[in-house]
């Protein structure tokens, strides 16, 4: 008898066992549940479970108790088993047979790590020694309610999801660098209308127009100065007369009835033919280029360095007058007669200072003047002798005077003694010597003011170039016509017609 109980149980053992296998094996994978049926048929699975049961309680009874034990399915179903429940969506026969086999489906259930699913099962087996019982089987419902540590497991994917919204901040950063856009910027190109400014005087005007200019204007200063040592001081004095009148603008060389050319003051004036002659060669290589007045300031500043001055830089871009009155002569001119107040005046009303007035008056260093310029500077006496107005005159430097223009009524003296031929700073020296030739020089001593600037550069020759270089810049800017004013003359003694 105890051999066939032995036998009974052992065969109710296992199963028991089987159909704790087939339950994990459908929970797992529904559909190959027929396979695991081969398996229990492994008689050496069964004999460990007898080990496990303390007690030989009937054994039949589980066989027909486990269809009863769909009732307890319901109780499964508490609200927290469908957190697991929904993944295995195998049918709930599979629960039914968890709470009573899971004395043995957790040791099964342990040899198969792989399936992820294992330890959601792990939570019965702490009931497992209790349904070993077939009453108490009840009970163990109640603690399945403890797989509340399972749903912290959920709560990572839980946590995932939070980790996904990351990623959809970060591309409003990206959004930012739109408003980096700001190649609105380029409007800034507007500035580019400025070049109107060509209007202006500039040292590089013919720089693409005729850019031998300079040198060929140098060139014919050059060759005439030569010939005639007194085409320096002709072409500065020139300069003068042009640009006193009516500004720089050439209107001097045009020749006609009534023209500047015709005044009294003028009449003395040379060195046309020099100007004359570097306007037809530029015509012949810069055809309606370059302007009589920018040859003629060219020119002027030629004269200065071909006798030894300075070589100052020259703005040009001038166009020639359409006009030469003679009656603009008179009140524009410096007349030979004039005190330091009646010079400074006029030097004012053309934006010019003292300063500039003796400096410009240093243009006398080199050339040559008609007696008749400085007569005045004369009387007869009782004797009928010439004797000088002014007692501040070197005596024997008027003695001279006298002399060479009683000789000759056409003679020509040299405005700066013993250096007419070099322009250099000597013209002070000999004021402060009282040999100046025109009256207009000789005040320039008489005066506190211009007398100290005069004796300045008789000192030193670098401070008289150094101010005749901004003084003649000065000058060779008054009243210029630029842009569409004026004409450029193709001949420079008339104005072009039509």
């Amino acid at each position: 008898m105890d051999r066939s109980r032995r036998r009974q149980w052992g065969v109710a053992c296992a199963v028991l066992l089987l159909s704790a296998l087939l339950a994990v094996a459908s929970s797992q994978s529904p559909a190959p549940a027929t396979p695991p049926v081969p398996k229990p048929s492994s008689p050496p699975l069964a004999s460990p479970a007898p080990r496990q049961t303390p007690s030989p309680l009937a054994s039949p009874a589980p066989k027909q108790a486990a269809p009863p034990t769909a009732s307890p399915v319901p109780k499964p179903p508490s609200p927290r088993a469908p957190a697991q429940a929904p993944k295995p969506s195998s049918p709930p026969p599979a629960a039914t047979l968890i709470p009573k086999p899971p004395a043995q489906a957790p040791k099964p259930s342990s040899p198969p790590p792989a399936p992820t699913p294992v330890p959601k099962p792990v939570s019965p087996p702490a009931q497992a020694p209790k349904p070993s019982s077939p009453p108490p089987a009840a009970p163990a419902v109640p603690k399945p309610v403890s797989p509340p540590p399972a749903a912290p497991k959920p709560s990572p994917a839980a946590r995932a999801p939070s980790q996904a919204p990351a990623p959809k901040p970060s591309p409003p950063t990206a959004t930012a660098p739109p408003p980096t856009q700001k190649p609105s910027a380029p409007p800034t190109p507007p500035p580019a209308p400025a070049p109107s400014s060509s209007l202006a005087l500039s040292p590089s005007f013919y720089a693409r127009s005729c850019p031998s200019v300079e040198l060929a204007v140098s060139d014919v200063v050059r060759s005439a100065s030569t010939l005639d040592p007194t085409i320096p001081g002709k072409l500065l004095r020139m300069v003068f007369h042009d640009c006193f009148v009516e500004g720089c603008d050439a209107s001097v060389m045009v020749q006609g009835n009534s023209t500047e050319r015709t005044d009294p003051a003028n009449l003395s004036l040379g060195g046309f033919n020099v100007i004359d002659e570097a306007k037809r060669l530029l015509e012949a290589v810069c055809p309606a280029t370059v302007s009589c007045s920018d040859i003629l300031v060219l020119a002027a500043r030629d004269a200065v360095t071909f006798t030894g001055g300075p070589s100052v830089p020259v703005s040009l871009g001038r166009r020639d007058s359409l006009v030469s009155l003679a009656s603009n002569v008179r009140r524009n001119i410096i007349d030979t007669g004039f005190s330091v107040d009646a010079m400074a005046a006029s030097f004012a009303s053309k934006g010019l200072t003292l300063e500039d007035l003796v400096t410009l008056s240093g243009g006398h260093t080199i050339g040559s003047a008609h007696c008749g310029t400085f007569r005045e500077r004369f009387r007869s006496d009782a004797n009928g002798s010439m004797v000088p107005v002014d007692g501040t005159m070197n005596t024997d430097y008027a003695n001279e005077l006298v002399r060479t223009c009683v000789a000759s009524a056409s003679a020509t003296v040299d405005c700066d003694e013993g250096s007419a031929a070099t322009f250099d700073n000597r013209y002070f020296s000999n004021l402060l010597d009282g040999r100046g030739l025109l009256r207009t020089d000789a005040v320039l001593v008489q005066n506190a003011m211009t007398r100290a600037t005069v004796a300045a550069f008789a000192q030193s020759q670098e401070s008289f170039f150094s101010s005749w270089a901004s003084s003649f810049a000065r000058l060779t800017s008054l009243g210029v016509k630029t842009g569409s004013d004026g004409e450029i003359r193709r001949l420079c003694s008339s104005v072009n017609s039509g």
